[in-house]
């Protein structure tokens, strides 16, 4: 899988160096990336060849054969049956991603201007690279031909010996062997046999031979329609129509649009009623009861003494003949 990211990452500078408008994840857009993209190339060969099962080298190979040496043991034909032509496909469709992406000759634009990727993507692949092949050496049964207890294998025997029960190894049988090394290498074969000399252009190979099923296959099973169909629109609609259309705007905001006609009618009602009659009359009937005692009080407002001195003398007139009246 990062090898496939590599792949990608060169083919976008691709197509943007080219200003090719292609698809740079489509793999008959490729093709000739061996020359472009060499580490890219040759780590993505080594983990194909190991995802394939390719014999004796590749930790794969060991892996798959162990499985289908189980199964064919126990009797287990159908599954060992439905395990080989799973690793047929596997190795077929391996080497038809390999062909397409990285033989012949570039296909697109993007592919003839594509570049290696930077140092720190191809270096995690040269580290995997390097165990996808050596991890497959260790622990080699001794039963195997020729090659069998070639690398010793420490951890399994330290971890065998705290072993209560020790399990009974399944008896060499060259079947299994056979089926494993057969279907790797024919699927590899058949792969590289029909797509090396895809041009540009050209239609796929298993088009035709497949019919219907290549459309089916193409469409990736129709998936993401029926995922379109059956949860996105679905809750597209839940989103939009529902809950945004139906409680959003017409029930949570048709009931604050109400209780806001409500309160502007309340304060309506509240100026015309109470506060422009009552609240602003009683203030503007208190100012204006202010501004006649000044304009009464005003008229004495002279600015003569001596009308101040007339005023001054009756007042206190007034007081001393309230006193002498009434006693103090």
């Amino acid at each position: 899988f990062l090898g496939s990211g590599s792949v990608i990452h060169g083919m976008e500078h691709g197509v943007h160096e080219a200003h090719d408008h292609v698809d740079p994840q489509d793999m008959l857009n490729m093709g000739g990336l061996r020359k472009k993209m060499p580490v890219t190339f040759a780590t993505f060969l080594i983990g194909g060849l190991a995802l394939s099962g390719f014999p004796l080298v590749t930790a794969g190979f060991w892996s798959k054969d162990e499985i289908l040496a189980d199964a064919f043991a126990n009797a287990h034909y159908a599954v060992f049956i439905t395990l080989a032509l799973a690793a047929l496909l596997t190795a077929f469709y391996t080497m038809r991603q390999i062909t397409l992406t990285f033989l012949g000759e570039p296909r697109t634009k993007a592919a003839a201007h594509a570049h290696e990727s930077a140092r720190s993507m191809t270096l995690p692949l040269v580290i995997l690279s390097v165990f996808a092949i050596a991890v497959g050496w260790v622990g080699i049964p001794e039963a195997f031909p020729v090659i069998g207890g070639l690398v010793p294998n420490w951890f399994h025997e330290f971890i065998g010996g705290t072993l209560l029960e020790h399990p009974e190894a399944i008896a060499f049988n060259f079947v299994p062997l056979l089926t494993s090394v057969g279907v790797a290498l024919g699927g590899l074969l058949v792969g590289y046999a029909l797509y090396r000399k895809l041009q540009a252009g050209a239609a796929d190979p298993l088009r035709k031979p497949l019919g219907g099923l290549y459309t089916l296959f193409q469409n990736k099973y129709y998936f993401d329609e029926i995922y379109q169909a059956a949860i996105v629109r679905p809750a597209y609609w839940f989103a939009e129509t529902f809950t945004y259309r139906w409680i959003d705007r017409g029930l949570i905001d048709g009931f604050l649009h109400l209780i806001a006609r409500v309160s502007l009618k309340i304060g309506t009602y509240l100026r015309t009623y109470i506060d422009m009659p009552i609240v602003n009359g009683a203030g503007d009937a208190v100012g204006e009861g202010v501004k006649r005692i000044g304009r009464s009080i005003r008229v004495i407002q002279t600015g003569r003494v001596q009308e101040y001195l007339i005023i001054g003398i009756v007042f206190v007139g007034m007081v001393m003949s309230y006193f002498l009246v009434f006693g103090p």
